[in-house]
């Protein structure tokens, strides 16, 4: 907690005249569009592998063998891990 205060502390002696928005103090939301959830997770278990499983394996794939949106839900679902 005393890092948050000291960084928005820091924020406001940098940029006196601005407010700092409620969701990146708040550390915002994830919007998911409700007909895609779940989608990278059945592909996954249509490929027989966890969701790390499968997304390392489409990652680590040569460019093409797996569609953009697919490409872009495995590099989310990494990210979503950390």
């Amino acid at each position: 907690m005393k890092i948050i205060v000291k960084h928005e502390n820091n924020m406001k002696k940098l940029m006196p005249n601005t407010k700092m928005i409620p969701t990146m103090k708040t550390g915002g939301s994830i919007k998911i569009d409700p007909s895609k959830k779940g989608t990278f997770t059945a592909q996954a278990t249509k490929m027989g592998m966890s969701v790390q499983q499968a997304a390392s394996k489409i990652l680590s794939a040569k460019e093409g063998t797996y569609t953009p949106a697919m490409r872009k839900k495995a590099n989310f679902a990494k990210n979503f891990a950390k």
